[in-house]
């Protein structure tokens, strides 16, 4: 099991830091969406029938669509300037939600044969447009920043450090859980190391990603971002429950699925994008 998880790590990391760092703009929404879809499939999977599978991709579908939108979310991005290919207002974004909503509640007005579980499905489907593409398309939001690459890269290296460090820390000194009925594996302890982790790296990284930070201010956003990727973890971990499931998939070995990393990204990828457009500066 940990060889496969490091093996995992040490294969999908670089490749992700060389699509953010070399790859552009382009290669970069390209693999939101990707990463999107995988998740938003793992997610529908969880709640609905095996029979269903042909009708998660008009889900997944509407939420790519949403997650494009993203692209238009920033009027400062390339892609907007007046030789661009875009015309870019945030507003777009509750346009497309907008009408991806509207067509899935067309979809299941005319599907006659679903009528018993309509509200479910309507239930579980709304609820994944809300959950993946809408907050993970704040990412593709951050990225278009002029230096958002490594607000990007930041971002992650904190996250991924603290939930590294809550997992390790958790194992080896855990003992009062943290909310069993939720999340059975994890601990004070975990908490408390993956907080420590994320503080430490948001400070010392961000000195050299983020020269135009404060000490203090990269301390305080690093804890932030640590504390919302715990809550999102315990979100997808009450999901995961209600579902009966381990793991969203087995798609990454040693990891789970692409939900089950993606977990502590989507809560806390909005906070910071909101933080830095508007309190920290455009």
């Amino acid at each position: 099991m940990e060889t496969r998880r490091w093996l995992t790590a040490l294969i999908l990391l670089p490749l992700l830091v060389l699509a953010l760092l070399r790859g552009g703009l382009v290669i970069f929404v390209v693999v939101i969406v990707v990463v999107n879809a995988l998740g938003h499939w793992e997610f529908l999977g969880m709640f609905q029938a095996e029979a269903d599978k042909p009708r998660r991709f008009k889900a997944v579908l509407l939420g790519s669509i949403i997650l494009l939108s993203f692209c238009t979310a920033h009027p400062n991005n390339p892609w907007c300037a007046p030789s661009g290919i875009l015309y870019c207002n945030p507003v777009i974004v509750l346009f497309a939600f907008f009408w991806c909503l509207f067509i899935l509640f067309l979809f299941y007005l005319l599907s006659y044969e679903h009528i018993e579980q309509v509200s479910q499905n309507l239930a579980i489907n709304t609820l994944g447009l809300l959950y993946l593409p809408f907050l993970l398309g704040h990412l593709i939001w951050l990225r278009f920043l002029e230096d958002g690459e490594w607000w990007v890269l930041w971002f992650l290296m904190v996250i991924f450090t603290g939930d590294t460090a809550a997992y390790y820390v958790g194992r080896i000194l855990g003992e009062t859980k943290l909310y069993p009925a939720v999340s059975p594996g994890k601990t004070w302890a975990g908490v408390v190391g993956g907080l420590a982790a994320s503080l430490v790296v948001g400070v010392a990284a961000g000195k050299w990603l983020l020269p135009g930070m404060g000490g203090p201010a990269l301390a305080a956003l690093a804890v932030v971002l640590a504390v919302a990727g715990l809550l999102g973890d315990l979100f997808e971990s009450m999901l995961k429950r209600q579902a009966q499931v381990k793991d969203a998939s087995k798609m990454l070995p040693g990891h789970g699925g692409m939900l089950d990393r993606l977990d502590s990204i989507l809560f806390s990828a909005p906070l910071l994008a909101y933080a830095r457009l508007f309190f920290i500066g455009r």
